[in-house]
């Protein structure tokens, strides 16, 4: 059904202008889409408005049908909750007047979650009117109120993360240009970006670069862990269906991972490595576009790479005839809307096709049928902006970083558990011990570890006595954990492992693309049955209960269509086998007691 969508309005729309599009447009002239926008885009191509709606109402940000003077996002991740949001979100809904969802009656604010702000070192954070602030940096709801409520102004400015490029003789790849001013194009040319992108077009072959990717042993940094030169090459050898020979590289920058900073950082701080790293992929799979998906709550992100993409279109780095070579290539800036689910590379493609962002059946994988039914190459921030150096030193000379099966550096971002919360990158097969306690500096003043989640709400939560374990694509799976996009969120005896957990599997109800009723269906009940474990003058933990939540991760790992369903139950099986201590305390306590 999803492609008969697709071939309907883009009969009407033209390939390079979607339904999503459209109503990206309105949205961002007056910030919400009343059914008069939804009535009248349908009208004006002939589309049916079922199909407008849906695609509408998918997205967070395109689902607001009522106008706003202020909009105010407090963000929940897993690192916020960490850092004292239910006190911040008590007192702002009190002196608001309002409840998470709801806009005030005379339409003054609404009041929203967010996920993730990419300030997860800084928090609590939220988000004013598209402005992130760090509300430990900047002062505290009070300010907000008095914003709204007043119309004085806030003062808030966006934070800036802390980084911390490897010291010494460690290796130093993804962090090289960190602090020397290659935001700009000139700066960037005077450090060397770009150089290996001139070599690749002048003086290799597509599949040369391909062989320089498969020798470094470089394998997707989004989680999933493929090797990348093989996904180039899978790109390489297709061919598309409707015999066009369009193909395409499509970059995810949706980094949606609570915890997560990473793809944030690398593009703000350094946009030309990363839209060389795009283009060296896009010239090895023979892809003349490229289209890459900006996350909706980074804003500067998307203004920097925006002005980095037009700067390198200006000096003919982008566009035809790169550095005199037969490689033409077109690159598209599209932002998101708000959909944690379009981190799955299929939703990401619909997204792009603007269709409701639906995970699809694999196979067929993206590599043989992906956008528009084209060979695409689906790749994350972070795995592209490796490239370069790639293809500067060799593949052998990255392959000699890292572990057998996890070669390289990884960048990996932490939270205010930590003396030295921010932006790291280290080795692949550090442990997790030296990470927090070394090289962040260990726990924050008077605080003491309980946990470890690593890899985003998907990722495994794990206790002290598993922090030897290595920070690699094999060691981390051994102990119910995963590497994910290595977002590191570090609690402390002061946080409540059992609500963090009932906040991960209502994450997943809410982020639910509900194509599949594991995830659909399962995230709500396992939510519901979180609900009731806490409720100790209802009954709270009982035997029944684990049993039930035991049996319902299952059902959700083995019958979910993607990741989301299949491994939310990650962290909760992980709470049930190393933290039985954590739901004890939900138990009623017995008369006798």
């Amino acid at each position: 059904m999803s492609n008969n969508l697709i071939a309907l309005q883009n009969k009407f729309l033209g390939q390079g202008q979607t339904v999503y599009d459209k109503l990206s447009q309105v949205h961002e002239v007056q910030g919400y889409i009343s059914d008069d926008d939804i009535a009248q885009i349908a009208n004006q191509f002939n589309l049916p408005p079922q199909h407008v709606r849906s695609t509408a109402k998918f997205y967070e940000e395109l689902s607001h049908d009522q106008p706003a003077r202020h909009v105010v996002k407090l963000c929940n991740g897993e690192a916020c909750q960490a850092a004292g949001f239910a006190s911040v979100e008590t007192k702002l809904c009190k002196s608001l007047g309002v409840k998470e969802g709801q806009a005030c009656p005379d339409g003054s604010v609404r009041y929203e979650h967010v996920a993730c702000l990419g300030y997860c070192g800084l928090g609590p954070n939220a988000m004013i009117d598209g402005l992130p602030v760090s509300l430990a940096q900047n002062g505290d709801a009070e300010k907000i109120t008095t914003f709204v409520r007043e119309g004085k102004p806030h003062g808030f400015t966006e934070p800036t993360n802390a980084v911390y490029p490897p010291a010494g003789d460690k290796p130093c790849i993804l962090m090289r240009f960190f602090g020397q001013n290659t935001t700009l194009l000139d700066g960037a040319r005077a450090a060397g970006v770009y150089r290996s992108l001139e070599k690749a077009v002048t003086t290799m072959t597509p599949q040369q670069v391909i062989d320089q990717v498969k020798a470094s042993k470089l394998r997707g940094r989004g989680g999933a862990g493929f090797p990348a030169g093989l996904k180039f090459q899978a790109v390489a050898d297709a061919q598309a269906q409707d015999g066009s020979g369009r193909k395409f590289v499509v970059v995810n920058f949706d980094e949606g991972d609570a915890g997560s900073y990473i793809d944030k950082e690398l593009v703000e701080r350094d946009p030309h490595t990363q839209l060389e790293g795009i283009l060296l992929a896009a010239y090895a799979c023979g892809a003349p576009e490229v289209f890459i998906y900006v996350r909706f709550e980074y804003p500067r992100a998307l203004t920097v790479l925006k002005q980095a993409v037009s700067e390198a279109i200006a000096a003919k780095v982008i566009g035809p005839n790169i550095f005199g070579s037969r490689f033409s290539c077109v690159v598209n800036v599209v932002q998101g809307q708000g959909a944690y689910i379009c981190g799955e590379e299929t939703s990401l493609l619909r997204s792009l096709e603007g269709v409701p962002a639906l995970v699809s059946y694999k196979p067929p994988f993206p590599a043989q049928e992906g956008l528009w039914g084209c060979p695409t190459a689906v790749n994350n921030t972070e795995t592209l902006h490796n490239l370069p150096w790639i293809i500067e030193h060799g593949g052998e000379a990255y392959a000699r970083y890292g572990t057998e099966n996890s070669r390289g550096t990884k960048a990996v971002s932490l939270n205010t558990r930590v003396k030295r919360p921010g932006m790291y990158e280290v080795e692949l097969g550090v442990t997790l011990r030296q990470l927090i306690f070394d090289i962040a500096g260990g726990m924050a003043d008077g605080q003491q570890f309980k946990a470890v989640q690593v890899g985003g709400p998907l990722g495994g939560i794990l206790p002290e006595h598993l922090l030897d374990t290595a920070l690699d694509f094999d060691s981390l799976p051994k102990v119910n954990g995963i590497l994910g996009h290595a977002g590191v969120v570090v609690y402390s005896q002061e946080d409540d492992l059992v609500q963090i957990a009932r906040g991960l599997m209502a994450f997943c109800a809410i982020e639910s693309c509900g194509k599949c009723f594991p995830c659909r269906i399962g995230a709500v009940r396992g939510t519901e049955l979180f609900d009731q474990m806490m409720d100790v003058a209802g009954g709270g933990v009982t035997d029944e209960r684990l049993s039930l939540l035991s049996e319902l991760c299952e059902t959700m790992k083995y019958g979910s269509l993607c990741a989301l369903g299949g491994m939310i139950p990650t962290p909760v099986e992980c709470l049930m086998e190393y933290f039985p201590q954590e739901l004890q305390r939900y138990r009623p306590k017995r008369v006798s007691e």
